[in-house]
C-alpha cells in the first residue's frame, strides 16, 4: 500500500500514459515507453486524487509538468530512502555521487530527514542514467519545526565543504527555501517557494502575510 506522498518523492507509474494535463489529455511526450515510468512529485496540492508531477526526459530540455492519479502509483521512494541506494559501479565516480557519499558520512548526527533530489534522486530511483559529469547535487532537507539559525549555519558549513556543488533546499510544512539564502539573509526577506507560487517572506515556518508570526 502506498502511503502519503510528498514533494520530491519519486513515484513509479503503472504506465507512461498515466501523466495527463488538467484537462485529462496526455501531457508529456518525454516518457520512454521502453523504460519504467518514474516521475517526481512536484510542488502543488494533491487533491481529488490527482498528484502534481514532473517528468524528466533523456535531454535537459525534455522536462514537463502534469498530473497523475493516486491509483496509477505502483511504488514510491522518499529522498531519505534514495540516499541509501548506490549508483552503479561505473558511475559512482561522478562528482554528484561522490558528494552524496561525502554527506552521508559527514551528516551522521543530523536528526532530520534528508536525501537527494534532481538527477541524482531520479537515477537512484529509476536506474536510468541522468547524472552528468557537471551535475550538482540537489540536497533536500525536511525540517518540520523552525530551524535555529546557528544550527543552520553549522549545517551549511558542513554541506558547502563537500567535494562538489550542492544546492540545498529546506522543506518546511509550508514552503521550500534555499538553505544558503536562509543562513546568509540577515534581516532581509528571502524567496519562499509555496504551493501557490513564490513569495518573499522572513519565516519559512509561518507564512501569514509573508512575515514572522
Amino acid at each position: 500500500m502506498i502511503g502519503a506522498l510528498h514533494i520530491h518523492d519519486l513515484i513509479l507509474l503503472r504506465s507512461e500514459r498515466a501523466v495527463t494535463s488538467t484537462e485529462g489529455a496526455p501531457a508529456c511526450p518525454h516518457l520512454n515507453p521502453n523504460q519504467r515510468p518514474w516521475v517526481v512529485v512536484r510542488r502543488g496540492r494533491i487533491a481529488d486524487g490527482l498528484i502534481p508531477v514532473g517528468v524528466r526526459g533523456a535531454q535537459r530540455h525534455e522536462r514537463c509538468a502534469g498530473f497523475t492519479r493516486v491509483t496509477e502509483v505502483r511504488e514510491a521512494r522518499r529522498p531519505d530512502q534514495l540516499r541509501l541506494l548506490l549508483a552503479e559501479d561505473s558511475r559512482r565516480g561522478l562528482q554528484a555521487f561522490r558528494t552524496l557519499s561525502y554527506l552521508e558520512s559527514h551528516l551522521v548526527g543530523v536528526d532530520m530527514s534528508w536525501g537527494p533530489g534532481g538527477s541524482v534522486g531520479y537515477e537512484l530511483a529509476s536506474g536510468i542514467p541522468a547524472v552528468r559529469s557537471d551535475s550538482d547535487l540537489d540536497f533536500i532537507l525536511f525540517v518540520p519545526k523552525k530551524l535555529d539559525l546557528t544550527k543552520a549555519q553549522d549545517l551549511w558549513r558542513m554541506i558547502s565543504s563537500a567535494p562538489g556543488k550542492v544546492d540545498a533546499l529546506v522543506e518546511t510544512p509550508f514552503c521550500g527555501v534555499s538553505l544558503e539564502e536562509f543562513v546568509t539573509a540577515s534581516s532581509r526577506k528571502i524567496l519562499l517557494r509555496t504551493s501557490d507560487g513564490r513569495i518573499l517572506g522572513s519565516n519559512p515556518w509561518n507564512l501569514s502575510n509573508g512575515e514572522d508570526g
